[in-house]
């Protein structure tokens, strides 16, 4: 495997990242209705075995991209559910590939009881004056999600940083 999995040692901060590939399955969603459409992706995901599917698959952290914004947050965007892949990806019908923009990113830490970590973070990202830039986020679903106690979630919020 020659992707590097993502670094779990980041809490928060900015971080600049390279740009890469998640190929899963993708729905498009509003907040509206967010709730009830990502956790019917969540399940569709696991149900069909999304992993199996994926080929050229980097590693097997699950990353979850925001994209396609049609404005900012109070606006449609498309969700994915998916893998890293090394390569060209290679879609059968019900794959979607998404590109997740280089940039920099403002990195959090989601650990504890979920969802409700996960969504005091994202309250706290929409409450606050992060310049965002409505382009790609990503949320990363390794080894730390997995361990009991921990549950950690990743949150990478892509932002406009001011030219000094």
């Amino acid at each position: 495997m020659s992707a590097q999995p993502q670094n779990y040692e980041v809490k928060a901060g900015l971080q600049d990242l390279e740009s890469f590939d998640v190929v899963g399955v993708s729905i498009k969603t509003s907040n509206e209705t967010a709730s009830e459409d990502i956790n019917a992706l969540w399940e569709r995901f696991f149900k069909e075995s999304v992993g199996q599917m994926v080929e050229n698959r980097a590693d097997d952290i699950i990353y979850a991209v925001y994209s396609d914004y049609e404005g900012d947050h109070t606006k449609p965007y498309r969700f994915t559910i998916g893998y890293k892949i090394d390569g060209e990806p290679n879609l059968d019908g019900s794959l979607t590939h998404v590109n997740v923009k280089a940039a920099p990113y403002a990195m959090m830490s989601a650990a504890g009881e979920q969802p409700k970590a996960l969504i005091e973070t994202w309250t706290a990202i929409w409450q606050s004056d992060l310049d965002r830039r409505f382009e790609t986020d990503f949320e990363v679903y390794g080894q730390r999600f997995f361990e009991d106690g921990v549950h950690e979630v990743l949150v990478a919020i892509g932002v406009n940083l001011e030219e000094e």
